[in-house]
C-alpha cells in the first residue's frame, strides 16, 4: 500500500449517530494510544482509520515498517459467529507486502462507559 500522507494519523468518522458514540471514542483513544506509544518511531508507522481494504473497511489499520507488522483493529458491538469467522478468514488471507497481519477485535460490550476506566482497559489492546 502506498502511503496516503493526507490521511495518515487522522480519525475518520463513518457513522454520526448517537449509537456509534462509544465506537468513535474507542477508535480515537486507540489511535491516540498508538501515537503515544510510537511517538519516537513515527516515521516508521502508518495509522489509518476506516481504511478500504478491498472487500472490507477496517476501523483502524496500524503498520510498523521497521518491524514489518500490521495490526488491524475491528471495533464491534454485536459479534455474530458468522461475522467472526468471515473476519478472521479475511485477515488470515490478507497479504501485506512481506509483513505479518494480526487482527485485534475490540468488543464494545466488554468495555466501560467511564472514560478513565475505558482508557485503562484499552491499554491492554495496544500492540
Amino acid at each position: 500500500m502506498e502511503t496516503d500522507w493526507n490521511n495518515l494519523f487522522k480519525v475518520r468518522i463513518k457513522e454520526i449517530s448517537k449509537n456509534e458514540e462509544k465506537h468513535l471514542i474507542v477508535k480515537t483513544l486507540i489511535v491516540q494510544k498508538l501515537l503515544i506509544k510510537y511517538k519516537l518511531q513515527r516515521k516508521w508507522i502508518r495509522i489509518y482509520t476506516e481504511l478500504n481494504l478491498g472487500k472490507r473497511v477496517c476501523d483502524i489499520y496500524f503498520e510498523n515498517l521497521r518491524t514489518k507488522e500490521v495490526y488491524v483493529y475491528e471495533i464491534q458491538k454485536n459479534i455474530s459467529r458468522e461475522w467472526l469467522e468471515e473476519t478472521k478468514r479475511f485477515y488470515r488471507d490478507y497479504d501485506v507486502y512481506d509483513m505479518t497481519c494480526d487482527l485485534i477485535i475490540v468488543n464494545l460490550n466488554e468495555y466501560s462507559y467511564d472514560l478513565d476506566k475505558l482508557s485503562e482497559q484499552l491499554d491492554e489492546v495496544i500492540m
